[in-house]
């Protein structure tokens, strides 16, 4: 069982169609699994609507039931009633993981917004924490394209979720 969004073959064919895709075409299998991966666990730690699959065609189930079922399936997606993986999530895995290959880094990139002027021969760097910063690094991905995909699967961040316990 892989572990992360796609494949590495279809991430081949999603950037055989797109401009600028060096980074990706030039990466050895090894690192663009490795990118991936890293793109997978930055996409499974945001706060999803719905629930796992597992757990969503469970019926009256105890909660020890939804906890196995929470732990058998080990993305966040498929959820709800979906048994396959959106285009969107992959397609955004895809996006992160070639961030990441080209090198960004979400928390340089966002220390970074802050830098107002550096020096070098005084090595002298004056920070604006005015700044507001980017929506997409704020939670930790690389890629802004990549962000307008997963937004509409995100939770209401005002939203409070209440379980009841018997």
């Amino acid at each position: 069982m892989v572990d992360y969004y796609g494949t590495v073959d279809d991430g081949d064919d999603y950037f055989e169609t797109r401009l600028h895709s060096d980074v990706w075409d030039n990466s050895s299998l090894s690192d663009k699994i490795k990118a991936l991966y890293t793109a997978t666990r930055y996409i499974d730690r945001l706060n999803y609507k719905g629930q796992k699959h597992t757990v969503y065609i469970l019926v009256d189930a105890t909660n020890e039931e939804i906890r196995a079922a929470e732990a058998s399936q080990v993305l966040e997606f498929p959820r709800d009633d979906d048994t396959d993986i959106p285009g969107d999530i992959e397609i955004a895995c895809y996006e992160i993981a070639f961030a990441l290959l080209d090198g960004v880094d979400p928390d340089i990139e966002l220390e970074a917004l802050g830098v107002q002027a550096q020096s070098y021969a005084g090595v002298r760097t004056t920070f604006n924490r005015d700044q507001q910063p980017i929506e997409h690094l704020i939670h930790g991905i690389a890629s802004a394209f990549a962000w307008r995909l997963l937004k509409p699967f995100l939770r209401d961040g005002k939203a409070v979720k209440f379980d009841r316990v018997s």
